[in-house]
């Protein structure tokens, strides 16, 4: 309830009064509360008393869950990828033997209506953009994924829908009721024991194309991948690139070759001149298949946490530092983060050894300081086989 009044608080003071306007629907895609979560199951009820289709039962097949995400409720971003990996937990937990991804387009231009700060820096046309070569590749990187179908319309995406609970994620999701995957569900069933890895992988594309890119610019150093952020969407959590640079520059260059990666959301090609001394890899801003090849191959992935890190999540290979300020932001404040099911101080419930987030500001002091105390992790666990690793 807390967390309820503070981004009522946090909308009025942003947003003005018309926060209140969004704050119902809001709250009825993503119930935060018992009575919210009532009126849903009631008008559900209600609902599949009249309805009864059955070519929506068998759309993927007997054997499949159907996940399905639905634009007028759930952001377009890398968050994707943990709603995703909840399907996919879900899967398993039922017993079906693959996922068919149901994607439902939104009132507005094929989305949800967005706070206008952010409506001007990601437009509809962006966040389309996004569908395209954000979540549609992040599919193929998932094996139990059997297929998919955007649709044209809602009254498409009703037609397929099932209404049987057991075969449907969210469960309590209706097209005349749209809802948000719970954020903390894959948290959840970390925490609660449930295997959660392996998950995702890249695929065998992505992988001959970061090979190739670390034979030729890496050569038989080590590998670290630097991913900034350099958005417009709250400005507050991105990258401070003089103390990124500044740990790149304190490497052995003998030993490490770190390669910058910069943001999906770049409208220009290419990172600033100070980063020209050392590797960029300007097509993993682009590709994601490319991406998760180089995330994966990587001795190290060092960032300030931020979207396309949730790849790094649910890839059990990828080895990752990721630095989170506590309180930087709306997104990094005690109660959003354990909203979405993350305790702060503590890594993820479901993560590997190599795989770490630390508390703090990413200064250079920080980063040397955690990068150094994961060397005995890492080393311990080359064996000689990690791609890019020296021999």
């Amino acid at each position: 309830m807390a967390s309820v009044v503070h981004k009522i608080v946090y909308g009025l003071r942003t947003v003005g009064p018309v926060y209140l306007l969004r704050a119902v629907p809001n709250e009825l895609a993503r119930p935060r509360l018992a009575s919210t979560r009532w009126l849903r199951n009631l008008l559900i009820a209600a609902h599949d008393w009249q309805r009864k289709d059955p070519l929506a039962d068998t759309f993927g097949g007997e054997d499949c869950l159907q996940f399905v995400y639905d634009f007028a409720a759930s952001p377009i971003t890398f968050d994707f990828a943990s709603h995703l990996a909840a399907a996919e937990i879900e899967r398993r937990r039922r017993g079906l033997g693959g996922l068919v991804v149901i994607f439902v387009p939104g009132p507005h231009e094929g989305m949800r209506k967005e706070l206008p700060a952010y409506e001007a820096v990601i437009d509809t046309r962006a966040r389309a953009s996004r569908i395209r070569h954000i979540l549609l590749p992040m599919l193929a990187m998932l094996p139990s994924v059997r297929g998919h179908v955007v649709c044209g319309s809602r009254a498409e995406a009703k037609a397929l829908v099932s209404t049987d609970p057991a075969k449907l994620y969210p469960r309590d999701y209706r097209v005349f009721l749209p809802c948000q995957p719970p954020p903390a569900d894959i948290h959840d069933h970390g925490r609660s024991g449930a295997p959660v890895l392996p998950l995702f992988r890249a695929t065998p594309h992505g992988r001959r194309l970061a090979a190739g890119f670390l034979a030729q610019h890496a050569d038989k150093r080590r590998p670290i991948v630097i991913t900034l952020r350099h958005s417009l969407v709250d400005p507050e959590r991105n990258s401070s690139d003089a103390d990124w640079l500044a740990f790149a520059d304190s490497l052995d260059p003998e030993l490490y070759a770190p390669i910058f990666v910069a943001d999906t959301d770049s409208v220009t090609p290419g990172l600033p001149d100070p980063f020209s001394r050392h590797i960029i890899c300007e097509a993993a801003t682009w590709n994601l298949e490319f991406r998760m090849g180089l995330y994966e191959a990587a001795w190290l992935n060092v960032a300030i946490m931020h979207g396309p890190l949730e790849l790094c999540w649910y890839n059990e290979r990828a080895r990752y530092l990721l630095f989170v300020p506590v309180g930087s932001s709306r997104v990094t404040s005690p109660d959003f983060l354990s909203e979405t099911g993350i305790e702060t101080g503590t890594d993820l419930a479901f993560a590997k050894p190599h795989q770490r987030l630390v508390w703090e500001r990413d200064e250079a002091a920080a980063i040397s300081r955690a990068f150094d105390a994961m060397l005995p992790q890492l080393a311990a666990q080359d064996d000689g086989t990690t791609p890019g690793a020296a021999g």
